[in-house]
């Protein structure tokens, strides 16, 4: 009897998509196929409202018809889609969401096919419809006014473009994976930022006088050299090729389109054997379940906890401050804050938004920083535990107990960060005042509890198998993750219509009493709350149980 023969590439590619879709709806057998396609739809809805703005602006008569904005703005929606996706593990933590060589090892594929059919499957998720959304609706919009020569070619050289931002973000991924599985990953974390905000303090933030020119004069009196010098550049790196190509291909030179996309394979290539040989080291350390800490001798953390409950405060903050993930949360928003400045984000905020600007700014970053840190680790609670909640279970302490710990410390955890990004904002920039601080602080206030609140309930109700290890994941249901977005989304509504109240005057006494109001009530609603959370919690023990600890 012969072997049967192995799968091929594209077999392999659909098989990967469909079990992640499984995994990410946190499906068994007799999970509805309809469900997860109406899933997968419903979570990549936006993307079509961006494709159709950005095909509708592409038309526009101002636009259509000049010389160059319809190049500028695809080598700068180029670059903005290229610098998004590579940089979106970082931005999100998400660094333990694809690295699948364990968890495929038994199947019959070879590591590097395994990578290149996991890197191929990464485009057919929902976040990358989304950020691709916004050029594909311009390169659509742009062709349908500009005739583009060899509509395959173009169609190609497009899916060459989505396949070098998809290498490279995974080179991205496996360098950050490698720094977290590292023993000092705090030193390098905390070094790295260092030498970044060293190295940015050297680089002149970019010139937005333009801005008043614009302001007086309109469009018209922006000076064009401006923007043709900028398309230059935006289409001279890796990521403009693609916007490059399809200027070539209007003009009818294809072989200076056929170099553009032998420039991005090249590129490509070179992202892929990076990102392999990444890959291979992480996977070759991941032999123990976190990086290693020396304890000394007379260094015991509950030696001086008097309660049972401040033991498990104890315990919960010392997990979280282990956490590789929670180091990388650290330093992101301090990392954006740096970036913004950069590009000069603070100046054309306070174009757009006159006197407030400081208050969006110092609470748009100072609420990411308590969101991603609280609900990366609350919606999914009990999972960070492993086997050591069957421990907690045998344990002569009231689940309860466990609960109210961790929500406390995720809670202190979030808060403390948005302090520090509020100081590091007011320090770096020299801008805000005491009211901004003070609304910027009163409003993550108001997003903590119904952070928490949704979180109890998330993690009874879906909860996952957590690796230490980051070698895998079983990820969030989409319904789980669509939940929290959800509840993110109103606990930072009230900071959102305080802040649109006051328009470009900023914020007033009166914001501040208001956001006040809104973190008292989130405050009462998680109180009362909670105890339904106990509640549901002693009936659902053991099925959390099983879901955290099945291998």
């Amino acid at each position: 009897m012969s072997r049967p023969a192995a799968p091929g590439l594209l077999r392999h590619l659909w098989l990967l998509w469909g079990l992640r879709l499984n995994l990410g709806l946190n499906q068994g057998r007799g999970g509805s196929r309809l469900l997860a396609v109406g899933a997968f739809l419903l979570s990549s809805a936006p993307a079509w409202g961006l494709g159709m703005t950005f095909y509708g602006l592409m038309r526009l008569p101002a636009v259509a018809g000049d010389g160059v904005w319809p190049f500028f703005i695809l080598n700068l929606l180029c670059f903005v889609t290229s610098a998004v996706w590579v940089a979106w593990p970082l931005m999100s933590a998400g660094v333990d969401d694809h690295s699948e060589l364990g968890r495929y090892a038994p199947f019959p594929i070879s590591p590097l096919r395994l990578l290149i059919a996991s890197t191929g499957a990464s485009l057919l998720e929902p976040r990358a419809l989304v950020f691709y959304a916004p050029l594909t609706g311009a390169a659509l919009g742009y062709a349908s006014v500009h005739p583009v020569r060899h509509g395959l070619l173009a169609l190609a050289l497009y899916v060459l473009f989505a396949l070098l931002n998809a290498a490279w973000s995974r080179v991205g991924l496996h360098l950050v994976l490698n720094v977290l599985r590292a023993k000092n990953s705090a030193q390098l974390l905390g070094g790295g930022f260092v030498l970044f905000l060293t190295a940015a303090s050297f680089i002149p933030p970019i010139d937005t006088s333009w801005l008043t020119a614009v302001g007086e004069g309109g469009v018209d009196k922006l000076d064009m050299a401006l923007i043709v010098d900028a398309t230059l550049a935006l289409g001279r790196v890796p990521s403009g090729l693609f916007g490059d190509s399809l200027l070539q291909l209007t003009y009818g030179s294809t072989r200076r389109a056929l170099a553009d996309g032998l420039g991005m394979l090249v590129f490509t290539f070179l992202g892929m054997a990076l990102a392999y040989a990444l890959l291979l080291r992480f996977h070759r350390g991941v032999g123990r379940a976190g990086p290693a800490v020396k304890e000394a001798g007379d260094s015991d953390p509950f030696a001086h906890t008097r309660t049972r409950f401040t033991t498990l405060l104890a315990r919960e903050a010392l997990d979280l401050w282990r956490n590789p993930r929670a180091r990388l949360l650290a330093a992101v928003p301090f990392v954006l804050a740096i970036l913004m400045k950069l590009t000069s984000a603070r100046a054309l905020a306070g174009y757009a938004l006159g006197q407030g600007a400081d208050a969006w700014l110092m609470g748009g970053l100072c609420i990411y920083g308590a969101v991603v840190m609280a609900s990366t680790f609350s919606q999914n609670t009990f999972a960070y535990d492993g086997h050591g909640l069957a421990q907690l279970l045998a344990a002569p302490v009231q689940l309860g107990d466990v609960l109210r710990a961790k929500n406390r410390v995720q809670g202190l955890a979030a808060g403390g960060m948005a302090l520090g990004v509020g100081v590091f904002y007011r320090v770096y920039f020299g801008q805000g005042s005491a009211l901004d601080f003070l609304c910027a602080m009163a409003a993550v206030l108001a997003v903590i509890p119904v952070i928490l609140t949704a979180g109890n309930f998330l993690s009874l109700f879906f909860p996952v198998k957590f690796h230490a290890s980051l070698k895998r994941r079983d990820k969030l249901p989409l319904t789980a993750s669509l939940l929290g977005i959800g509840a993110a989304s109103v606990g930072c509504a009230p900071f959102v219509w305080a802040l649109r109240a006051t328009g470009t005057a900023g914020p007033e006494g009166r914001t501040l009493a208001l956001l006040a109001l809104c973190a008292a009530l989130n405050g009462a609603l998680y109180r009362a709350l909670l105890p339904l959370g106990l509640r549901l919690l002693e009936q659902r023990k053991e099925g959390v149980l099983r879901a955290v600890t099945r291998e």
